[in-house]
């Protein structure tokens, strides 16, 4: 992985205080909504024996909620090793250790020699990626059948909330950034790869899309 300065801070910002305040968060009240909306659009479709790939991962909670619904095997491919290692220890705590296997490091890197799998999962993932055009055109290649993102909306809030936090992170000296994309051009690149849009909805804050291979 070519650690640049926008990945090595990243893994400084997803740090193991972090990932256990999410974790603590999620045992204790679920999913998140964008991430819940997210799990229930693709609930709505038979999950039993089937794969997920989900980037950036994190704690691992759309994994865990779609294995109770006998998910066979999931991949999560993060580039912090400190959410990877409190989601393995709690796929070990569910008893799913044997399902749930980790892969550190930049997807797009990695990409080329991952299989491909029936659903494909980016929650809150393309805004943290500069290059987003080469995450979603290398993912879309990895998607048999679903595929499913949380990404920010374009809004008043957004925009003074982005440019704060990114105002936040300057002054910090991080190189890290977060990042609005354009929902048609998002849009546009996953039609364009065989896709037809099943599922929309939104938040302030987030859109939550779902799409199937045609």
């Amino acid at each position: 992985m070519n650690c640049c300065g926008h990945c090595r801070d990243a893994g400084d910002f997803f740090n193991e205080r972090t990932a256990r305040r999410e974790l603590k968060r999620y045992l204790r009240r679920g999913p998140e909504k964008p991430t819940r909306l997210l799990i229930e659009a693709i609930s709505g479709e038979e999950v039993t024996g089937k794969t997920l790939l989900d980037i950036g991962g994190g704690i691992g909670a759309i994994q865990f909620e779609l294995f109770k619904k006998d998910l066979s095997h999931s991949l999560n491919v993060d580039a912090s090793t400190a959410y990877q290692s409190v989601s393995k220890e709690e796929a070990s705590n569910r008893g799913v250790k044997e399902k749930a296997e980790y892969l550190f490091g930049d997807f797009t890197d990695l990409a080329s020699d991952l299989p491909k799998n029936d659903i494909v999962t980016l929650d809150k993932v393309i805004c943290c990626y500069p290059d987003f055009q080469k995450l979603l055109q290398l993912s879309l290649q990895k998607c048999g059948r679903v595929y499913g993102l949380v990404y920010p909306r374009v809004n008043g809030f957004t925009k003074i909330g982005f440019s704060l936090i990114n105002l936040w992170f300057r002054i910090r000296g991080s190189e890290f950034r977060i990042y609005l994309h354009s929902p048609k051009t998002v849009d546009e690149i996953i039609r364009e790869n065989g896709f037809q849009k099943r599922s929309y909805k939104t938040t302030i804050l987030w859109q939550v899309v779902v799409y199937e291979r045609i």
